[in-house]
């Protein structure tokens, strides 16, 4: 653990610009050098959707490979998982903690952050010994918008602190995005008024991010993430249920109802489709993954005699 002050070659200059906001004097940190790089803020919902750590697994992967680090509270849910793509991206992340950097919270990710620890940073400015409160997070949520040039929410509600660090870097100019959900999901009520409002640019892939920030940069379509190069031959009755699927759980009976498939055939659609990793189950029911929406993405319509995507 270090002190790194105003004054030192290891502050982060943005950190100075919090407009309204009040700037820390000093931050207690623990591992690499907080790195003059572009850094991207990724925090959302403790209680994420499947199609919510989907996106923030792909979103983070794109923005690793363009060189960003990826800012983050290291709670659970998507913080978690944003510092997760980071490092499985080898990527650099920073995890901003409200308590002190000797308090393990939430206990399950203790793992998590003992690795940020040794390839990424760990930053508070609560001295060691400090619990972790609920007046402390509104704090820290100002430091992980101080750190980035923009901050991306990945599903939040209304009342949350992934809305609160969106204020924090809208009131210190700089850039909102956020990706939508089901207006049935009231963990994405926040991230979707962001965008009603205009408050945030609506992100459905990386590409929507960097023609803001970095307009210039030549990105290619992006890929069939879990797919590879190989074929995926959809029968009539997968390519009808991959279409019936959203980021909501569809349960087996709704979805025989609607295409008016008996039971057996439905199920052995629904196995097939999650062995390829084109949909999962949550619960009681089924929904499409990323892989899924963008194998979906690239067919015109149901047809009757099946697909082949390469």
């Amino acid at each position: 653990m270090r002190l790194v002050e105003q004054q030192d070659a290891e502050w982060p200059e943005l950190l100075n610009e919090l407009g309204p906001a009040r700037t820390p004097t000093l931050l207690y940190v623990e591992g690499l050098p907080i790195p003059q790089r572009p850094m991207i803020a990724v925090v959302g919902s403790r209680r994420p959707t499947i199609a919510g750590l989907d996106a923030t697994k792909v979103l983070v992967q794109g923005l690793v490979e363009a060189g960003y680090g990826i800012v983050s509270g290291l709670a659970a849910g998507i913080d978690a998982a944003a510092h997760h793509a980071a490092l499985e991206a080898d990527g650099y992340t920073i995890g901003v903690l409200g308590f002190g950097l000797d308090i393990d919270y939430p206990r399950r990710n203790k793992n998590l952050k003992e690795r940020i620890a040794v390839e990424g940073t760990l930053v508070t400015e609560f001295e060691p010994g400090t619990q972790a409160r609920a007046a402390h997070f509104p704090q820290r949520n100002r430091i992980i918008a101080g750190l980035a040039e923009a901050t991306l929410v990945v599903e939040g509600a209304i009342r949350s602190g992934a809305l609160i660090t969106a204020r924090c870097a809208l009131d210190a100019n700089r850039s909102v995005f956020a990706v939508p959900g089901s207006f049935r999901n009231v963990m994405a009520a926040g991230s979707n008024e962001l965008i009603r409002t205009s408050q945030a640019a609506l992100v459905t892939e990386v590409a929507h991010i960097f023609e803001e920030l970095a307009p210039r940069l030549s990105f290619p379509d992006p890929p069939m993430l879990g797919l590879g190069d190989r074929k995926i031959h959809l029968g009539e009755s997968e390519e009808r249920v991959l279409w019936l699927l959203d980021d909501v759980g569809t349960s087996p009976d709704r979805i025989c109802a609607e295409l008016g498939f008996p039971m057996g055939t439905t199920a052995l659609a629904l196995s097939q489709l999650e062995v390829r990793g084109l949909a999962t189950r949550r619960g009681a029911g089924y929904q499409i993954t990323t892989a899924g929406a963008r194998l979906r993405a690239r067919l015109e319509q149901p047809t009757s005699s099946g697909a082949e995507v390469g």
